[in-house]
């Protein structure tokens, strides 16, 4: 069950930090001691500050983006997964070699934060929150399964063997290390179609590492239902493409155009309908539901959600901010929407319709 941290961001300049309430005692002190004077990649920095008589921890973040964010638009291929894991495996490493405890760390995906150009996650370290790090680091598992690519055969084979070692292992970590020092670290990209198709199958992973049937037949009821709805998805396409009066389609699709929230750009007037949310904003083009043209835009910028039947807008912790009518966005808090609002994504200007009412 996910525990609620109640998070919250603040920005001060062009740093983003994190602040987390205090639950520990004065005896947890010596852990932000140990923080402060040994530094970690792993590790997000940490600084305890006092905001209304209320003790905080405070953590910059910098341009990372928190894993949950990021894995909405991307798949988790063989290299993400690789670079993931390792910093995981790490980070159980850094807290022996620091003599902290390792139920502090956070895992929850909305916490762990992840630096887009090379994909290594950095962890939340909490002193006092004190939840069983196995108990963690399982649904911390689960969250990846459920986002790994399932035609990375390669990234599919190492979760699978990773999710037993930790899972099923008496000394699952240290066994999770020993099996990523196996691994051979290659440059984004590197694997062509022919390199993925001469990866072993899942059934073919050794016997000793296999889990119980139960766990391979999960892993084959993903790739089914996978399957099944690509199926679904060409099969209505089909359908749309051959229908007899295509005319009607077309009015179809402008009406729901009509009725469908959009943002006007104001540099020349493009329309961009939002069809689905959350609608993401940034330069990361293929991943990203809309690029606006200009080189001072986030990978992933901004994202509008609708949320308890409103419209919102929220800044993902971006280097050149989100504007709402003028009003700096803080980020990852939410800004409810309204018809002809001004929205500013670093210097592109933008109209929010909210697809109601006449423009």
């Amino acid at each position: 069950m996910k525990e609620e941290l109640n998070g919250r961001y603040v920005k001060e300049y062009l740093q983003t930090y994190l602040i987390l309430p205090f639950s520990g005692d004065v005896d947890e002190l010596y852990k932000l001691k140990m923080l402060e004077n040994n530094r970690s990649e792993e590790i997000l920095d940490v600084n305890l500050t006092v905001d209304g008589g209320a003790p905080f921890c405070k953590y910059p973040i910098g341009g990372r983006k928190s894993m949950d964010l990021v894995f909405r638009t991307l798949s988790i291929d063989y290299i993400r997964l690789l670079q993931i894991l390792k910093s995981f495996a790490e980070l159980f490493d850094e807290t022996a070699e620091l003599l902290l405890n390792p139920d502090d760390v956070v895992l929850q995906p909305e916490y762990v934060f992840v630096n887009i150009s090379d994909y290594k996650a950095s962890f939340v370290y909490l002193p006092g929150y004190s939840k069983s790090i196995e108990k963690q680091a399982e649904v911390f598992f689960e969250y990846m399964l459920n986002r790994v690519d399932y035609d990375d055969k390669r990234a599919v084979g190492l979760l699978y063997d990773c999710y037993v070692l930790v899972m099923k292992e008496e000394q699952g970590l240290k066994a999770l290390k020993e099996r990523l020092d196996r691994e051979a670290p290659a440059p984004i990209g590197a694997f062509d179609k022919e390199t993925v198709e001469q990866m072993p199958e899942i059934e073919k992973i050794p016997s000793e590492t296999k889990p119980e049937p139960s766990v391979r037949k999960w892993f084959s009821g993903r790739l089914k239902k996978k399957k099944e709805l690509e199926n679904s998805r060409v099969a209505c396409e089909t359908e749309r493409l051959f229908e007899d009066d295509a005319r009607d389609t077309v009015l179809l699709q402008e009406r729901r155009e009509a009725c469908n929230p959009c943002l006007v750009c104001m540099r020349n007037d493009e329309k961009i309908v939002m069809e689905k949310f959350p609608f993401t904003i940034g330069s990361l083009s293929g991943h990203t539901d809309y690029t606006p043209a200009s080189g001072n835009i986030s990978r992933l910028h901004a994202e509008i959600r609708q949320i308890g039947g409103k419209t919102s807008l929220f800044d993902l912790n971006s280097t050149n901010g989100t504007r709402l009518n003028g009003r700096e966005l803080i980020p990852g808090e939410e800004y409810p929407l309204s018809n002809n609002d001004k929205i500013s994504i670093a210097d592109v200007d933008l109209i929010y319709k909210d697809g109601r009412r006449a423009s």
